[in-house]
């Protein structure tokens, strides 16, 4: 018996519940960072998006280039339907655990995630997580932190995703 034919464990769908459909299946990844001497550098990487859970929850499975090294994350995304938030969390192999979580809605085709947390320092850290120029074979996204409760935002992280075709695989 599958969950659909057990009434008690149907999941109601939200329309916005479908707003990172997009983002399913496997991309190419363009990926820019800065460099500590205030360059940015760029390297290739992958990106493979799963749905999950009934397709309630995306898994997200990254790798490339952040900040000069080579990382994978998971990444996992799904619509909060009590909040009417997508809620993102994230960890990688740069700095394992921590599972920092960004909230955010979808406003003119495009969302921007936002988190709070403490760095290992104390400070206080504000971050946004932004996709843009979304369509059926890519999308933008960056990531900006800022330190001083929002006053100013420095981007640290942007991604151009393109879908793969199966050509391409």
């Amino acid at each position: 018996m599958t969950s659909s034919e057990i009434p008690w464990a149907r999941v109601p769908q939200h329309p916005e519940g479908a707003q990172f459909d997009f983002l399913e299946g496997e991309w190419t990844a363009l990926c820019r960072f800065p460099r500590p001497d205030g360059t940015w550098g760029e390297g290739p990487g992958m990106m493979k998006v799963t749905r999950e859970l009934d397709r309630c929850v995306f898994v997200e499975f990254f790798e490339g280039p952040y900040m000069g090294e080579m990382i994978k994350g998971l990444s996992l995304r799904a619509f909060n339907p009590k909040t009417r938030m997508w809620e993102h969390s994230w960890t990688d192999t740069a700095s394992p655990g921590g599972f920092h979580v960004w909230r955010g809605r979808f406003k003119d085709g495009e969302i921007s995630l936002f988190g709070d947390w403490t760095d290992d320092s104390g400070r206080r850290v504000l971050s946004r997580l932004t996709w843009s120029r979304i369509t059926d074979d890519g999308a933008h996204w960056e990531s900006h932190r800022s330190l001083d409760d929002g006053m100013n935002w420095e981007k640290h992280w942007e991604i151009d995703f393109t879908r793969r075709t199966e050509k391409g695989r």
